[in-house]
């Protein structure tokens, strides 16, 4: 078992408590980077998925780890904002504020029903955010001409700077970049 003696703050929030932690999210950072070369078509995809959910799972994370709060509605969250983004790149706004406007409107929308759960906690939280997400999925199913209902909608391939991420190559590193953004 090892010990560290902390004496700032500095140490207790840093990512790396010590040299063990920088060689493995070295190692992490250079699988990851290496990964379209080494692993098949499939595997990428399920990386890309796996980056995908990782901020997602960063939202659960803070929510549960950190006050104790059972959410089971986070996937609507997740929904907002990614047919948030895929509406506004759909009429042309750039990929980048399309992209930082759908955090924000997912952040607004968690704060209108983050306000009336603060009242509960427990398993009537959990009831709370579940019947969020069913409306969600309502919302979304019935609105076809927003949304595409069911079958869903196409998205145009983002762009950054005039550099089009339209292989699976490239989508992967904006899902990494993007990932690397947020943690």
């Amino acid at each position: 078992m090892r010990f560290l003696f902390k004496t700032s703050y500095g140490q207790d929030i840093a990512l790396a408590k010590h040299g063990g932690h920088v060689l493995w999210y070295g190692a992490l950072v250079v699988v990851l980077l290496a990964a379209p070369w080494i692993v098949s078509e499939y595997w990428l995809a399920q990386l890309t998925f796996i980056l995908i959910y990782s901020i997602v799972g960063l939202g659960l994370m803070l929510l549960s780890g950190f006050t104790g709060q059972f959410s089971l509605g986070h996937a609507a969250f997740l929904g907002v904002g990614a047919y948030t983004q895929a509406v506004l790149v759909g009429v042309g706004v750039p990929f980048p504020i399309a992209i930082l406007a759908a955090g924000l409107l997912s952040a607004a929308v968690g704060v209108v029903v983050g306000l009336p759960a603060l009242r509960v906690k427990g398993i009537y939280l959990a009831i709370a955010t579940i019947a969020f997400g069913f409306i969600v999925v309502e919302v979304f199913a019935r609105w076809e001409s927003v949304t595409g209902g069911n079958a869903g909608m196409h998205v145009k391939p983002p762009q950054v700077f005039g550099v089009s991420a339209d292989s699976d190559l490239s989508f992967y590193f904006v899902c990494t970049a993007t990932t690397r953004q947020t943690k």
